[in-house]
């Protein structure tokens, strides 16, 4: 008889997490507009409302912050209530995709038609550099964790930042500030915009879409950015803060 030896069991493995330090908080928000379901963003837990005020503008599901009735964040929700005027566009309503690395279908006819912006006030790269200087500061979620990024709305004529805020996402950002914006009544004719990311299609749009005149940026643009910039008349400055800095339509 052949007698089999059995086989001696390995311990478990014990793995280790190393060099876990404090890592950004990301959250799942589904906004509901009028009792419909309308999206669902990845976004950091905080500065919600904004967020949303900022993302029903860049749909063109609002135009106004006056277009809202009613908006509350509860838990995982955004429950917004339009006014008739608004909520006659829902119905027409097709949702503007993430293009670039975040995936997402591209509509047909995206860059068909775009709108044009002119800039009422002087710019220099003097002036985007000094602007951007001064987003470290004010980045306290990223040097408490990195892994964020951060956007700035600066009135051009007093040269001076009207807001900032953070967020995992850097279109999340944009929204954020756009939505502060709208909701104080800023004109954003006398604006610029400063952001830590990179510029997309998609940025460049949301610019074009509250009539934002200048976009500046700590890193560089994509192609569609880039065509939609000569076509539109949007003043870009990538690489803000390098020897050799990108500049468009100055």
């Amino acid at each position: 008889m052949t007698i089999c030896a059995a086989k001696k069991t390995k311990a478990p493995e014990k793995r280790k997490e190393i060099g876990l330090v404090a890592i950004p908080e990301e959250a799942w928000l589904t906004v509901q507009v009028d009792g419909r379901p309308l999206s669902r963003l990845s976004c950091s837990p905080f500065g919600q409302r904004e967020l949303v005020l900022g993302f029903l503008f860049s749909q063109d599901i609002i135009r106004a912050a006056g277009d809202v009735s009613g908006l509350r964040v509860r838990a995982d929700r955004a429950f917004v209530r339009l006014r008739p005027g608004a909520a006659a566009r829902l119905g027409d309503y097709h949702p503007v995709p993430v293009v670039a690395c975040s995936g997402g279908d591209v509509q047909p006819g995206l860059l068909d038609d775009l709108p044009t912006v002119h800039r009422g006030y002087d710019l220099s790269l003097p002036h985007a550099v000094r602007l951007m200087e001064q987003l470290p500061a004010l980045a306290v979620m990223f040097k408490k964790h990195g892994g964020i990024h951060c956007s700035m709305l600066a009135d051009m004529t007093e040269l001076r930042i009207l807001a900032h805020r953070e967020d995992i996402g850097r279109s999340n950002s944009v929204d954020k500030v756009v939505g502060w914006a709208l909701a104080g009544g800023v004109d954003f004719s006398r604006t610029a915009l400063l952001t830590t990311g990179r510029i997309s299609a998609e940025m460049t749009l949301k610019c074009l879409h509250a009539g934002i005149p200048a976009l500046i940026s700590q890193t560089t643009l994509t192609s569609k950015a880039l065509e939609i910039v000569r076509r539109s008349g949007l003043t870009l400055i990538g690489h803000v803060l390098k020897p050799r800095p990108i500049l468009l339509n100055i």
